[in-house]
Order: C-alpha cells, then sequence, then structure tokens
C-alpha cells in the first residue's frame, strides 16, 4: 500500500507540471497531423479520419493505413524502409486474434476476422509529438514519400 500511494504521489507531482503545456503541445500536435494531412493527401495511404464535430481530438498517434495493393512492399518493409531513413515508426494496432496468447488461448487462426487483420497489416504510426521540430516533420514527410513512391506499382 505504502508502495503504490507513493507512486501515485510522484505521478501526480509529475503531472502537474504538464498540465500547465497541455494546450501548448496539443496545438503543435494539431499543427504537425494538419501538415501530415495535406503532404500524404496523394499518397498510397490513408491518413486518419477527422475528428468529429464539437469535439476534441487528443491526437495522440498518427496512424496511415497503407494501400499495400498499390505497393510492392507490405506495411513491416516499409516500415524498415522508413528506419533506414532515420524515421521512427510504430506499429499500435495488432489486430486481437493475431496475438499470441489469443492465438494459443482461444486457437484462432489470422482469417478468422479478415476485417481486423486487413487493417491490422496495413496499419502505420508516424511520428507526432509537440517536441519535433518543423526541420523533424518536414524530414519525416520527406522520408515517407521517398520511400512509398520508391514502392508505387
Amino acid at each position: 500500500k505504502h508502495t503504490l500511494r507513493s507512486l501515485a504521489c510522484l505521478l501526480a507531482a509529475l503531472g502537474i507540471h504538464q498540465i500547465g503545456r497541455l494546450e501548448a503541445h496539443h496545438t503543435r500536435r494539431v499543427e504537425i497531423w494538419m501538415r501530415y494531412d495535406e503532404a500524404f493527401h496523394d499518397l498510397p495511404l490513408a491518413v486518419p479520419a477527422s475528428p468529429e464535430p464539437n469535439t476534441i481530438h487528443a491526437r495522440h498517434l498518427y496512424t496511415v493505413l497503407l494501400d499495400i495493393d498499390r505497393l510492392t512492399a507490405g506495411r513491416d518493409a516499409i516500415q524498415d524502409a522508413l528506419f533506414r531513413e532515420n524515421i521512427g515508426t510504430g506499429i499500435h494496432y495488432v489486430s486481437l486474434h493475431l496475438q499470441e496468447y489469443y492465438r494459443k488461448t482461444y486457437g484462432f487462426r489470422p482469417d478468422d476476422f479478415p476485417n481486423a487483420r486487413h487493417i491490422s497489416d496495413r496499419t502505420l504510426s508516424l511520428p507526432l509529438s509537440p517536441k519535433l521540430t518543423d526541420r523533424d516533420v518536414e524530414d519525416v514527410i520527406a522520408a515517407v514519400k521517398k520511400v512509398l513512391k520508391r514502392h508505387i506499382r
């Protein structure tokens, strides 16, 4: 109990100092998000959907859905190519039925949920942080364009 209480106090102390930066960080994320949307509109991928009206989207992850039917490489090869361009990406969506626990526990097979697998196999998260400079954002954009254009069918 004492350890959990100490941890909660520590986290609260850290969090209270971040609250003052919340609006500025969100504003910066929106700027980057909009720049990505503008830059990627003509590439073989789908950008994230626009937020619903009267909502504030956290803009936590910028995930693109690669149109691998129009590419000569899959998501993992695209991710590797971006890594070689010094762009860190993430795989933040792996369909539940593809994860080891659920495969072993429930006997799920990759083709059991084709729509979930379709999205899982094509989703890639790009860098999105308020700490990114304009130059960093342009580097991400240039690398994504370079890699995808190299792999267009």
